[in-house]
């Protein structure tokens, strides 16, 4: 058989409804809320940002129809020819188990009814039998639909990275680095079955807790959902059925069966680290953790704040991987990784992160109120005295600058001046590569950022800074992907005082451990980058220390690889074989948003109090219920997306509004006002209100269908 679906064109589509009235038209369907294709309109946004939505939504013919499975008087099967989901009503009771089921609403019926029969899209049999297009794709003149094999549309038109694999992983899988199954654990949340929700998690990594506060979420990028409207808030379930955990208490983890003779050790215990021994534990590999620090959990617990990873979070996590029987070395140093040979350790994989700072190579770096993130967020977790001044200046656009600029204003400083590269422009190549919230956040907390400006040289009066200077940075990322910063040179350069100097422009590895043959003049290490695999092959290295400061999910990915590798390596298997090439963390696709947490007032943020509060089980149901399941169904669908719309004629919104005040009156008779103020009509929209301001793809009831796809014939 040959699969058949449709391809639809979000940029295309403007919601005349010429495929509804076609379709019912063609297969006689009366007026009414029963409709083979729906279109959806709905608004997003304030004024003046107002975004228009549009969804024409037909059966999706999934390979593997849950409304099928559901119906218990098989009236709905599986056509072979075209691979379309047809109805049988002589076979319907009408008994609606198939609406429960579908995700995407498709099941039709002329009434609310409880005994009124099923009808839906049947991929216009009889028209293509004749050679023919449904009669929704000859409808629309617009050429926003298209139909045929979908596997031919699918590399016509589909995203390579976001579309459903041919396992039947779905695309919030595909992205994540550390192949957590999103779709698994979200679907059992939405039973309130957290506990269960938590045990699905775990068997990818323990830290869920951790990963729904500081994970980039690469998975809500490709959210099937996240193509026609917000994403699933998957980062922030994680966190919600995490929190469950520490409210309710858990039980202690048994300790694995240690089965296998060979010894592993792994030096260091960020997430990379961690991440590895987890998975070899439950492989019945004995392994040794060596941490430098006094305690575990390397940048989770020393260079992530307070305020947005609390240490119960991280130190409840770690104890699910120590319970395993997993033997964490605190305050033990590695010199040499032959040492560890020594001690009878058949593999090692080093994972002791980038915790070299970069520094800015300009005049003045070494005066004495100079100082770099890593260094200054450790003084801080670990409470000792740390100096700050009142007028800071920061270094950097990424996320340590970030988490650094928000610190010292905790810390006392009386201005933050953050200073980076890249624009502030977040849909532009040159963005800050710090995440969205984390900027937006840091300004409404008082962070001043400076975009496009370079440093070039510190001034100093008796060994310390009083100044930067620095020159306008008119691009970061060349045509070819590369960081390639260049300058305007011929413009003043601009000063900013300050009193004290926190760089945060990188981080690089420290090669010392290895022997000096085998490290590499980059600053970072030389690995097979399927199996992490060194030169000497016992030895095996992952994490920072290998890519450089990316982000945790991306460290728990790399140590799983490495666990993987390391266990077939001891058993003298191919490490090769059926591996993938891990998916970037680093997306720059536009995202639609999904819902944000729930934060603290500003006023709140005066100590290192958790920001973010996650979300009630209302919440927290409602997004797990909005999941399509698509990695189960497998809609036979591409969706082209939408990209946001940029202002093409700039206009004063507020001398806008003082000509609406202004207007004159018609004949005489006065125009009433619709507000009283500019903000009436400039802040956030009632949630509550009557304006269609969210898609329902399953409405409760005819009425509410009818309001939703904004038709009432």
């Amino acid at each position: 058989m040959t699969q058949y679906g449709f391809f639809i064109d979000l940029s295309r589509c403007t919601g005349c409804n010429a495929c509804v009235i076609s379709c019912k038209q063609w297969h006689g369907v009366e007026p009414g809320p029963m409709k083979w294709i729906r279109v959806y309109q709905w608004e997003k946004g304030a004024f003046p940002d107002i975004d228009l939505r549009v969804l024409p939504i037909m059966c999706f013919h999934c390979e593997k129809p849950l409304c099928a499975e559901s119906c218990p008087n098989q009236a709905i099967s599986k056509e072979e020819k075209y691979g379309a989901v047809v109805v049988d009503p002589s076979k319907c009771t009408g008994e609606r188990k198939c609406w429960e089921a579908c995700p995407y609403g498709t099941p039709q019926f002329k009434s609310d009814a409880a005994d009124e029969k099923m009808a839906k899209c049947n991929m216009c049999i009889d028209r293509l039998e004749e050679g023919l297009a449904p009669v929704c794709v000859l409808s629309c003149s617009l050429r926003a639909l298209e139909f045929g094999p979908i596997d031919e549309l699918r590399e016509k038109y589909g995203d390579k990275k976001g579309e459903i694999s041919a396992e039947n992983q779905p695309p919030c899988r595909n992205a994540c680095p550390a192949d957590v199954n999103a779709q698994k654990y979200i679907n059992k949340a939405a039973e309130g079955k957290w506990k269960e929700a938590l045990d699905i998690f775990r068997e990818t990594t323990p830290f869920a807790g951790v990963l729904g506060r500081v994970c980039s979420h690469p998975c809500e990028v490709d959210c099937l959902r996240g193509r026609f409207d917000d994403a699933v808030s998957i980062c922030s379930l994680k966190r919600y059925i995490a929190d469950r955990e520490l409210e309710y208490g858990r039980e202690k983890n048994r300790a694995v069966k240690i089965d296998k003779k060979d010894k592993v050790a792994i030096v260091g215990s960020g997430p990379a680290g961690l991440s590895c021994a987890y998975d070899l534990a439950r492989e019945g590999y004995p392994v040794t953790v060596f941490e430098a620090a006094d305690k575990p959990g390397g940048l989770m617990r020393y260079g992530i704040p307070e305020y947005r990873l609390p240490e119960k979070v991280l130190e409840n996590e770690i104890s699910c991987i120590e319970e395993l029987g997993i033997d964490i070395k605190t305050g033990t140093p590695v010199g040499k990784v032959e040492d560890l040979f020594n001690e009878e350790f058949k593999a090692v994989f080093l994972a002791t992160g980038a915790w070299k700072s970069v520094t800015l190579g300009v005049s003045g770096e070494d005066a004495d109120n100079v100082i770099y993130a890593l260094d200054f967020l450790k003084q801080v977790k670990l409470g000792e005295k740390t100096a700050i001044g009142k007028r800071i200046l920061v270094a950097g656009g990424g996320s340590v600058a970030v988490d650094t600029a928000r610190t010292a204003l905790r810390m006392g400083a009386g201005e933050v001046h953050l200073v980076c590269l890249e624009s502030l422009d977040l849909t532009s190549r040159d963005r800050m590569p710090a995440r969205d919230d984390e900027i937006e956040e840091a300004r409404k907390e008082g962070v001043e950022v400076h975009p496009c400006l370079g440093i070039s040289r510190l001034l100093t009066e008796d060994g310390c800074v009083t100044a930067v200077e620095g020159m306008e940075c008119t691009s970061v990322i060349d045509d070819e992907g590369g960081f390639n910063p260049q300058f305007n040179e011929c413009n003043i350069p601009s000063v900013i005082e300050t009193d004290q100097v926190i760089i945060a422009i990188g981080q690089a590895a420290d090669l010392s451990i290895l022997p000096e043959d085998i490290q590499t003049g980059n600053g970072r290490f030389a690995v097979n980058p399927i199996t992490l695999q060194m030169g000497d092959s016992r030895i095996f290295a992952g994490g920072d220390l290998v890519s450089g400061p990316l982000d945790v999910i991306s460290a728990v990915a790399s140590g799983k690889e490495a666990a993987l590798s390391i266990g077939r390596y001891l058993k003298g298997e191919d490490l090769e074989e059926g591996r993938r090439i891990l998916p970037s963390s680093i997306r720059t696709r536009v995202e639609m948003k999904s819902l944000h947490q729930p934060v603290i007032d500003i006023e709140s943020r005066k100590d290192f109090t958790e920001v973010e509060r996650g979300y009630d089980e209302n919440t927290a149901l409602g997004q797990a219920d909005r999941c399509l399941k698509c990695g189960s169904l497998v809609p036979s669908v591409v969706i082209k997306r939408v990209d946001p719309k940029k202002q093409i004629i700039p206009w004063d919104l507020t001398r806008a509004l003082e000509l609406w005040k202004e207007r004159s009156p018609v004949d005489g008779e006065i125009l009433p006002d619709v507000f009283e103020d500019y903000a009436d009509v400039t802040g956030e929209p009632d949630p509550e209100g009557m304006g269609r301001n969210r898609l329902v793809l399953k409405p409760e009831n005819s009425e509410e269908k009818i309001f939703f796809t904004t038709d009432d014939e």
